[in-house]
């Protein structure tokens, strides 16, 4: 039996980004599920414990989802600024010279190593990346801590708002290097 030596192109940004995205779709559901109980709670002069326990648990579901799209929408990047200078530069190059840096870092200087020009530091979609790396990194490094009931701000929870944010990041960014790099291939984003 003859043994098939092609070789295929093996990578995981676009299934990382497309786990984000169906999470980022149920997200958009529950909060539609959300605002329709809310709606119904607003009409009651008297809400009963059960009621306020669904509206949690939709809470609660919508900020799990939250958690997977933060942190798939960054797998998904850093999987392709990796990709990306694999197949233009080499797996060798990479590991040896460029993979240590930070996922900023990578987003910075890989597409100015292979085209000579730069994603702007100081862009929306830069900065956005510097968001969600921070998110991610809190999630990936949390530390517990006590705190008053009366301390607890909405910010302490990923809501919708923390989700939405990680998609478009990732769009954007793309879209930024497609300017630089009119070769690069963003279709896996849509």
């Amino acid at each position: 039996m003859k043994k098939n030596t092609e070789k295929v192109e093996w990578t995981y940004h676009g299934e990382y980004f497309k786990i984000a995205l169906d999470n980022y779709v149920n997200v958009e559901k529950l909060k539609k599920e959300r605002e329709s109980i809310q709606k119904t709670l607003r009409r009651k002069k008297k809400v009963s414990d059960s009621e306020v326990g669904l509206l949690a648990e939709k809470n609660d579901a919508i900020g799990q989802h939250a958690l997977v799209v933060i942190t798939f929408s960054t797998l998904s990047l850093e999987a392709y600024i990796n990709h990306y200078a694999i197949s233009r530069l080499s797996r060798n190059y990479l590991t040896n010279y460029l993979d240590k840096l930070d996922l900023l870092s990578k987003w910075i200087v890989i597409p100015r190593m292979i085209t000579g020009k730069q994603l702007d530091p100081g862009s929306k979609s830069v900065q956005d990346l510097s968001w969600l790396i921070t998110v991610r990194n809190k999630l990936m490094h949390y530390k517990s801590r006590k705190m008053r009931i009366d301390e607890i701000k909405e910010s302490d929870f990923f809501w919708e708002f923390d989700a939405e944010k990680a998609i478009k990041t990732v769009k954007n960014l793309l879209l930024g290097l497609k300017k630089i790099d009119k070769k690069v291939d963003i279709d896996w984003s849509k």
